[in-house]
């Protein structure tokens, strides 16, 4: 019958092939180094016996085709499997050197690897039942609620459990315990903050403006840092008029606005400063092409703008009510001045065309007065009751009136505010937003009713009620000029995320921010009924695209976290440098180097230090390049964490490291490959890396003070053993042994030596103490080797050869009594190997 190999099986293969599937199957249930049956152990007597045993049977067949399958899931190729057995076909070995043996050497050996074997069953089945031990009195005696543990350490660690919510959020942010916050895998995370899609290396016009922002940036930090002043927004100004794009206008006239924002707190009274000027500004532009006749003055622009606005052209009025004097619609006329910012030709306009008045409207030349000299723009409370009343009973019943005559009444009266739009008058959004601003009355009085009550936060809520949908391209300016700009920086995403970045960094460095020091999933979040941003994740997040490509860059907008020199900020901004650091690995960069006398080069974060409100050099390395060591450190970059504390003149702590890594190179390393190669250099080979500093420390005499003197003897000693393994490669037996002795570990001399060196173990450096079992075996090694030279040399006496033996076993003997005494803290292996070295010699 085929398979599908299109190889015949024969009837003494599927024998064959049950004999292997019976042993797979059998193996199965060998015990493992878990199982209670310890392990199996077979001296070298009895393996041979079995392998001869074996051999008798030469008649395998090899043809074993279904054992490719049997064999495919562990990795065992079945044609290794078939050399192996014909080379055992072809070189008997095993026959011959049980041939060669006499049948006493094979029983002494086989006696004495017994004892050896029944020893460490004994102290198998010794650690097997501490073992048990250890586990039943832990069962029994710790009795933890681990559920609520893991609560407690989640909590611990700012996780939000099931059924915990946070008003820190808007909205339900309630979380599952095993949830993870969008931004990042850590909260204490900045960096990855985010799920940015940006990419500054995408193509070359980002790549351009990217870096065109990374200079003023820059620069921005240079003159903060020297105490000089520098107008951020009139260089993004510059930056992006150079660029005549018009998908740009929107951000170009949010950084006019931050320009005219600038130094001022009044949110209302800014906003309504800016649509003023820029209403005159229109204004004197378009009279420049329309205006005819006359003189420039601000009164003939704005009737020059009347003209083009609200005239047909066969020069008739497009609203019919409109209260004409002298030729002029003299309620337009006080509107748009009023509109300009231009109260006083306003009262000009009114005084000098009072007769032209209606009879109900004679007393508004007292109003308007009263209106213009008062600072804050507010009527006094007789005025406004009197104006309330004329407006109720005359101006707003009246079905034909002036339409600006009512929004003039309006505004300066502050009337019906339960209808704020006058559709047609405001032919513009800056319209619509001016009136807006003109009724808002933050200082409300008590008794005032709740109708007649508009405050900024009113306003903001019907801005926010209405959406992008309602303002179009212009919703950027209107969250800033209405105060929302929190609001203002997270739509700035959806149009460009460079834009966005900067332009919180503008509004942040005015102050006009409110941020937190949380690190949320959102970029905003709303703390006591009031919106704060995250300028650390508006800021981390952008990194995310260059930190690897461009990580001077970055540091330089992580250092603007600390712009506010809030404590909680400036915290953040450190954390975040420490993340670059680590994340990056640019350390000469970014924190500086090490020359070869011990000096310090400073790195870009250094460069800063004013900038982080750090006092002094002894601050930064505390603060920056100490913390990021430790953390190094913790998270098991041992590289990275050496080099760190080198940077932070932790130099005692350097060499603990150093130690440290020696140590487990010493005691895991391969006895028979070298610890050096060709290519290993100081950064990439701890054994390097210790012996230059050793040397530097030395040289220097003040990092020398710095160090713990236990710490050199131990890098000393370590560095020794490095020597010993060297010339232990070399074959070197003695030279070895001289070099061993000198370390004054191990017991050469005696016996009682043996008890005292066995004390003193407890007091070595646990560096030097990982190192203790392969010294052994190395020394018992060279014994060995030294023994076996001298039997076989037949050139030496007898008499000098017996005192050389002699003294290389009491070695053995004296090394083999320490190690017994030391035992159970070696693994176990290396007593093992110890005793079958001696009983070899």
């Amino acid at each position: 019958m085929d398979n599908s190999q299109g190889t015949v099986v024969t009837p003494s293969s599927k024998g064959t092939m049950k004999v292997f599937s019976d042993l797979i199957e059998a193996s199965k249930n060998l015990p493992t180094t878990s199982s209670q049956l310890g392990s199996i152990q077979l001296s070298v007597s009895e393996i041979k016996r079995r392998a001869i045993e074996l051999r008798k049977n030469k008649d395998i067949d090899t043809n074993l085709t279904k054992a490719h399958y049997l064999l495919a899931g562990s990795g065992l190729a079945i044609e290794d499997v078939d050399t192996s057995i014909k080379d055992l076909r072809n070189k008997p070995v095993l026959e011959q050197n049980v041939a060669n043996s006499s049948t006493g050497n094979e029983i002494d050996t086989y006696l004495r690897a017994k004892k050896g074997e029944n020893i460490l069953s004994s102290i198998e089945q010794l650690l097997s039942n501490a073992a048990k031990d250890f586990d039943v009195f832990v069962n029994q005696n710790l009795n933890l609620d681990w559920a609520q543990r893991k609560e407690e350490v989640m909590e611990n660690f700012g996780i939000i459990t099931k059924g915990k919510n946070s008003n820190d959020h808007i909205g339900d942010t309630s979380l599952s315990a095993s949830e993870i916050p969008k931004w990042g895998t850590s909260l204490t995370s900045v960096l990855n903050s985010g799920e940015s899609k940006l990419n500054v290396n995408e193509n070359y016009a980002i790549r351009e403006k990217f870096e065109t922002y990374a200079k003023i940036i820059h620069q921005f930090n240079n003159d903060r840092q020297n105490g000089h002043h520098f107008s951020l927004n009139k260089e993004f100004i510059s930056i992006i008029q150079s660029l005549n794009d018009s998908k740009n206008r929107q951000i170009l006239e949010s950084w006019k606005i931050l320009e005219i924002l600038k130094g001022q707190k009044d949110v209302v009274a800014t906003a309504k400063s800016y649509l003023q000027n820029q209403f005159l500004e229109y204004v004197d532009i378009l009279s420049r092409k329309t205006m005819n006749e006359g003189l420039p003055t601000n009164s003939n622009k704005i009737r020059s703008f009347i003209d083009s606005k609200l005239k047909n052209s066969d020069n008739t009025w497009k609203i019919a009510n409109l209260t004409i004097v002298n030729g002029n619609p003299i309620w337009a006329m006080i509107f748009y001045l009023l509109r300009a910012g231009l109260e006083q030709e306003a009262l000009e306009v009114v005084e000098n065309n009072k007769s032209g008045f209606k009879k109900i409207e004679q007393s508004f030349l007292s109003y308007f007065k009263a209106y213009v000299s008062a600072p804050d723009r507010q009527l006094s409370m007789e005025f406004s009751s009197r104006l309330h009343t004329e407006y109720n009973q005359h101006i707003k019943s009246s079905l034909n009136g002036d339409p600006y005559r009512l929004a003039v009444y309006k505004i300066i009266g502050r009337c019906d505010l339960t209808r704020k739009n006058i559709s047609s008058v405001t032919l513009s959004v800056e319209d619509w937003l001016w009136i807006h601003l003109m009724l808002i009355k933050d200082n409300v009085m008590g008794d005032e009713p709740a109708y007649e009550r508009y405050r900024l936060e009113d306003f903001q809520n019907t801005i926010i009620s209405y959406g992008p949908s309602r303002f179009g391209d212009y919703y950027l300016q209107v969250l800033i000029l209405s105060g929302l700009y929190e609001l203002a920086v997270e739509y700035a995403y959806s149009l460009n995320e460079i834009d966005a970045v900067h332009l919180a960094i503008g509004l942040a460095n005015q102050g006009l921010l409110s941020v937190t020091s949380k690190m949320t999933d959102t970029l905003i979040t709303v703390e006591n009924n009031k919106r704060m941003i995250c300028i650390a994740k508006v800021l981390g997040n952008y990194t995310k695209s260059f930190k690897y490509s461009d990580p001077r860059i970055a540091a330089e907008y992580l250092v603007l976290i600390a712009l506010s020199n809030d404590p909680a900020q400036i915290e953040i901004c450190h954390e975040a440098l420490r993340e670059l650091v680590l994340e990056t690995k640019e350390f000469s960069l970014l924190l500086g180097k090490i020359n070869r006398d011990g000096a310090r080069i400073p790195g870009v974060i250094e460069e800063r230090q004013p900038l982080l409100h750090l006092q002094n050099e002894k601050e930064f390395l505390r603060i920056i390049t100490e913390q990021a060591a430790r953390k190094a450190d913790e998270d098991g970059r041992t590289r990275d964490s050496l080099l760190l504390y080198q940077l932070s003149e932790e130099y005692d702590v350097v060499l603990t490291i150093i130690n440290g890594l020696l140590g487990d190179i010493l005691s895991d390393s391969d006895l028979t490959q070298p610890l050096l190669t060709a290519d290993d250099n100081y950064e990439t080979n701890p054994i390097l890396l210790a012996q230059k500093l050793i040397l530097m420390y030395s040289d220097n005499s003040e990092i020398s003070k710095q160090i713990n003197v236990t710490n050199k003897e131990t890098c000393s000693l370590l560095l020794q053993m490095v020597e010993i393994r060297k010339i232990y490669s070399a074959n070197q037996w003695h030279n070895v042994l001289t070099q061993i002795e000198g370390l004054d570990i191990l017991p050469f001399s005696n016996e009682l030596s043996a008890r005292k060196k066995a004390e003193q173990f407890t007091l070595l450096d646990e560096n030097i103490v990982k190192t203790v079992p392969n010294l052994l075996i190395i020394t018992l090694m060279c014994i060995s080797k030294i023994v076996h030279s001298l039997v076989q040399n037949r050139y030496l006496f007898s008499e000098t050869k017996d005192q050389q033996i002699s003294f290389l076993k009491n070695i053995s003997r004296n090394c083999m009594a320490y190690a017994g005494i030391i035992q159970y803290k070696m693994p176990r292996e290396t007593y093992s190997t110890l005793i079958n070295l001696d009983v070899a010699l």
